[in-house]
């Protein structure tokens, strides 16, 4: 190579000089949008939330499949077979709901202490039986019998053998997150009024999806859930309720997760059961968090059709795959023809949407005194 006209295929070394302190040296708003694309075409490709259930009114079953996996209600006696694709369900019998009305949780719970191979569990599921308080009590003094814990649903309760207001946790919920550091998802479901949940500051490292069902949240929970440094989250649903069981939140209290700062990689939003929908619309339709996202979820909440239009003209609607406000405040089977072809000629806008939209079981809101969440009970 000659030093003064170097070919083509000559490797150059290049100056020693370091870049200045404020030098942007990835590509600038082009580099910075590729980059965000191709982290979106990751995460489309591992959807991992694509086969979770949904509620979309008051629980009127059990969970069938939590975090991937079959739930099976774990008996005294029973073997763990098939541990890794199996969520063991803990739950007390009912004598309306069961034959054998023997055990209570508290009997499942050590019955499964000692079976073989309980160590290799990774999905767990409580329901009725004991309060949230007692969740936290096992979950922590035992957390060495569940080493491969990933996933943890807290509450799986059905409307008539416990209505979802009186699910009081009572309790912070961190010590459980500390112990365990494999766990990816949990799922709590907790009622309003006397509702204790909350979450000192903690740092998880692995935990991807957390999802919150509530009927009336308190504003407490969300500030100390606004705390948590949960850097690998993907994965957030937040059901805020109803002021008449117990929630007293505000936009204020959720601006922190609306404005991408508190969880930047977050692919899923939803911002459900929610009685301030349109104020949520209202700080989305600014947020940065928009280009990121890959699913927005604001059903069964009071959005209204001013508010959807201020989304669906939103600069960044068409980067979502999909767009759900079922169980709002539009007008009632507006996608179902001929009503789609009447609101689309009053609204033509609408047929600029690219995502998935889902937009069905709308209720009558005809003024703002009467917009109510779906779960109120």
């Amino acid at each position: 190579m000659s030093e003064i006209n170097p070919n083509n295929t000559d490797a150059i070394l290049g100056g020693q000089n370091p870049p200045p302190i404020d030098a942007a040296v990835l590509g600038g708003e082009i580099g910075r949008k590729q980059r965000l694309q191709n982290e979106k075409a990751i995460a489309r490709e591992n959807k991992f939330w694509q086969n979770f259930e949904y509620l979309d009114g008051l629980p009127d079953r059990h969970a069938a499949i939590f975090a991937d996996r079959q739930v099976v209600n774990f008996e005294p006696g029973m073997e763990i077979i098939n541990p890794k694709e199996t969520a063991y369900a803990l739950r007390e019998d009912r004598g309306w709901r069961y034959s054998d009305a023997q055990f209570s949780l508290e009997d499942r719970w050590y019955a499964l202490l000692q079976t073989p191979r309980v160590s290799e569990i990774e999905a767990l599921v409580f329901g009725y039986g004991i309060c949230g308080s007692d969740y936290v009590k096992f979950l922590v003094e035992h957390y060495q019998w569940f080493d491969r814990l990933k996933a943890l649903f807290l509450g799986d309760i059905e409307d008539r053998e416990q209505m979802i207001s009186g699910l009081n946790f009572g309790k912070d919920i961190s010590p459980i997150i500390s112990v365990y550091p494999d766990l990816e998802i949990l799922q709590i479901r907790c009622g309003g009024y006397s509702n204790g949940l909350s979450f000192s500051e903690w740092w998880h490292e692995n935990l991807k999806v957390l999802r919150i069902e509530s009927s009336g949240l308190n504003r407490s929970a969300i500030t100390s859930l606004c705390q948590l440094e949960l850097p690998a989250l993907e994965y957030l649903e937040l059901w805020t309720g109803s002021e008449e069981y117990g929630s007293n939140s505000s936009i204020e209290d959720v601006i922190q997760i609306i404005s991408g700062e508190r969880f930047p990689k977050i692919k899923y939003l939803g911002i459900k059961n929610c009685e301030y929908t349109n104020d949520v619309v209202d700080e989305l339709i600014k947020s940065p968090l928009m280009e990121s996202l890959l699913e927005l979820d604001l059903s069964m909440g009071t959005l209204n059709m001013e508010g959807f239009l201020k989304l669906i003209n939103s600069t960044n609607i068409n980067n979502l795959d999909k767009l759900n406000v079922d169980g709002n405040c539009l007008p009632v089977s507006w996608l179902s023809s001929p009503r789609y072809e009447t609101i689309t000629s009053l609204y033509p806008e609408i047929l600029n949407i690219k995502c998935e939209l889902t937009a069905n079981n709308q209720r009558s809101c005809s003024d703002r005194s009467n917009r109510y969440c779906s779960i109120r009970e």
